[in-house]
């Protein structure tokens, strides 16, 4: 009877203090939120592909609580831009190649978004790097109305290939 009534008690406590999402998200407003962070994704992969950093990095929320982990590496916002940003006037462009995509909603304002790619890297220099497989991982944020990454994982295994855009590519 002891046995009884304390799995009684403590399925109680597991259901009475397990999580609880203060405002569920709505099938219908995860479809629009979705379509909102795409847009988003869709600005930054563009910005890569263009070799444009800025365009990349104007989703990003400037602050200093910003994190990004490159491959075990950590970067504030002034890192990322110190450290990639210079990076981006070495490609001649990227290719990003979207394998699949994966959206957890924590509620309506804030989203993590998930994606299983490939990145080819052609450089101005004819060679190139593929980082396959590669997983980026955004967490955004809703402020003032636009959706802003304020944090973010990128991990990949890159192999050197032939650049796509020039014949002076690896032999």
């Amino acid at each position: 009877m002891k046995t009884k009534i304390f799995l009684f008690f403590l399925s109680f406590v597991i259901i009475a203090c397990g999580p609880k999402t203060a405002n569920p998200v709505s099938e219908k407003d995860k479809e629009i939120i979705k379509g909102e962070i795409k847009e988003v994704v869709s600005t930054i992969f563009k910005g890569c592909e263009e070799a444009n950093f800025d365009m990349a990095m104007e989703p990003w929320l400037d602050s200093p609580d910003l994190v990004f982990i490159y491959n075990g590496v950590s970067f504030s916002y002034k890192g990322v831009v110190d450290g990639m940003g210079p990076m981006f006037d070495l490609f001649s462009s990227q290719k990003v190649t979207i394998i699949d995509e994966k959206y957890v909603f924590l509620d309506k304002s804030i989203v993590v978004y998930t994606t299983n790619c490939k990145f080819l890297e052609n450089y101005k220099d004819g060679h190139a790097t593929l980082s396959d497989p590669m997983v980026m991982q955004f967490t955004f944020m809703k402020i003032n109305n636009k959706w802003k990454v304020i944090n973010g994982v990128e991990s990949s295994v890159r192999q050197d290939v032939k650049n796509s855009e020039s014949s002076n590519g690896l032999n």
